[in-house]
């Protein structure tokens, strides 16, 4: 397996503006990782002089860029709505293939709307994603819907199948099943459940110790399902801690995180 990690991991330290996308970059060829995540929120520009500089500094870094992560909020009952979104994720893709980007994370919404949308929204949803799909086919990047908003592995897996597309992959997020951010013995199962068919996984951190380990969510017996599963991938630090040195926190899990390669 493969390390990278999510800029999401300093969202709070971009937003303080003590780290800028290209300083991220240097820290985490620092931390040793072998790839990045690119987060939609944290590019200062999307025009074509700056992806350029962005590519070229992976390039310089040794850094693989892992995945571009859009949004998406496909559940919701505006029909507009849910077709702008589908554009976003769009122009994101156009981004991705620029970089040369192999995956495009996105978000289908929330697991509860979902639900309470029944048959009627289902299918709407269905018919976003395999629109979603479809940009990834035409530009040869694989969509990797992420168990975001609540949905279940029930939930995820079984839009998987019904839109049945070669092009749809997950991004399996460790501490995304619910209930969100906390770990429970159940979720185990469900990342088992959803192991054969993920294309990355962010590897989820809440309450880190001196170690770079997580107090709750322990990778130790993470890894080995997913190595059944024969995912060879990366794993995608996303760090979502209270504590407001991300990058002291990082560069422990870092350190870790490395040693699960």
């Amino acid at each position: 397996m493969k390390t990278s990690c999510s800029s999401w991991s300093y969202h709070r330290t971009f937003q303080a503006g003590k780290m800028d996308q290209m300083g991220w970059l240097t820290e985490c060829a620092e931390l040793g990782l072998d790839g990045v995540e690119l987060l939609s929120n944290h590019f200062p520009s999307t025009e074509r002089d700056y992806l350029i500089k962005l590519k070229k500094a992976c390039t310089d870094l040794h850094l693989t860029i892992a995945m571009v992560s859009a949004g998406g909020h496909l559940t919701v009952q505006d029909d507009a709505r849910r077709a702008a979104d589908v554009e976003e994720i769009r122009q994101w893709a156009d981004v991705a293939l620029f970089l040369g980007a192999p995956l495009v994370r996105f978000f289908c919404g929330s697991g509860q709307e979902l639900e309470a949308g029944g048959r009627a929204l289902y299918d709407k949803v269905k018919v976003a994603m395999k629109a979603v799909c479809k940009i990834g086919e035409e530009r040869g990047i694989v969509m990797a819907l992420e168990n975001h908003g609540g949905t279940t592995a029930e939930q995820v897996l079984g839009l998987r199948r019904d839109v049945g597309s070669e092009f749809l992959k997950l991004t399996l997020d460790t501490g995304n099943f619910p209930p969100t951010s906390q770990y429970t013995p159940d979720k185990l199962d469900h990342i088992a459940a959803c192991a054969p068919w993920t294309a990355i996984v962010h590897a989820k951190f809440f309450n880190v110790g001196p170690d770079g380990r997580d107090s709750d969510f322990d990778y130790s017996k993470i890894r080995p399902i997913l190595a059944k599963a024969g995912f060879r991938g990366f794993l995608s630090v996303e760090y979502e801690g209270k504590d407001p040195d991300e990058t002291a926190v990082l560069r422990r899990v870092a350190k870790y995180l490395n040693t699960l390669r």
